[in-house]
């Protein structure tokens, strides 16, 4: 009974979450495809050499456990959590303007990616979220 009263999660928050998360999974099963692929010096030359390579598999991997943690927080209401994932999703969304500009055969791809971005960072910021943030009750609905 006393849950009742206290702070829950809304759906939005759980749905970013969930997003996240796959993102995350993304970032790692991509650096591990990375490293294996660093042994192929056909691959390897083509992404700039085995360092190239290397480095953004390493820099793939710590994204996606760094998502991990950033997710585990949003779940448990924690504010830091919320604006880390505020602003992993921001530099996803430029990035892929970005690619979407540079690469126009993709951009139908890298819309939709932007579009995600955009929409998890509105359901984080939308006022039930707020609020769940801030450890408060959920509003009580008005009954006229």
């Amino acid at each position: 009974m006393a849950q009742q009263f206290g702070p829950k999660r809304p759906l939005g928050v759980t749905i970013v979450a969930f997003l996240v998360w796959i993102g995350a999974a993304i970032d790692i099963v991509a650096a591990v495809l990375l490293f294996t692929a660093a042994s192929d010096p056909e691959f390897a030359e083509q992404f700039g050499g085995t360092g190239a390579l290397i480095a953004a598999s390493t820099v793939s991997l710590l994204l996606g456990v760094i998502v991990v943690v950033a997710a585990i927080g949003l779940l448990r209401g924690n504010p830091v959590s919320r604006i880390a994932v505020t602003v992993l999703e921001a530099l996803s969304a430029v990035a892929s303007i970005v690619i979407g500009v540079m690469n126009p055969a993709g951009v139908a791809g890298e819309i939709l990616s932007a579009l995600v971005a955009v929409a998890a960072i509105t359901l984080l910021w939308m006022p039930d979220s707020t609020r769940f943030f801030r450890g408060l009750a959920p509003a009580e609905p008005n009954v006229d």
